[in-house]
């Protein structure tokens, strides 16, 4: 199964095995893999996604599906869009 996962004007593929469901979670486990600096910019020390992302699944926010647990199909697209704040 190949998912893609884009932030801003990149897009990184990941590759998974068809048998096994794929969740939000694995796909971030494995870019933790492939693009650590990536991975620290999007995740915390506990694995948790900072709340300054917003990540959305073929257009949808993931708060609306099943968080991380969200389980993918081939051809899904993931989008990080980080949250811009000011005062």
């Amino acid at each position: 199964m190949q998912l893609k996962l884009s932030y801003g004007q990149k897009a990184l593929l990941s590759q998974f095995a068809d048998a096994d469901p794929v969740t939000v979670r694995m796909v971030m486990r494995s870019l933790k893999a492939s693009h650590p600096d990536i991975y620290k910019l999007w995740c915390d020390a506990n694995d948790n996604i900072r709340e300054t992302l917003t990540i959305f699944i073929n257009g949808d926010h993931m708060r609306y599906r099943n968080g991380l647990e969200t389980v993918l199909e081939a051809g899904d697209e993931i989008y990080i869009v980080p949250l811009i704040t000011g005062g």
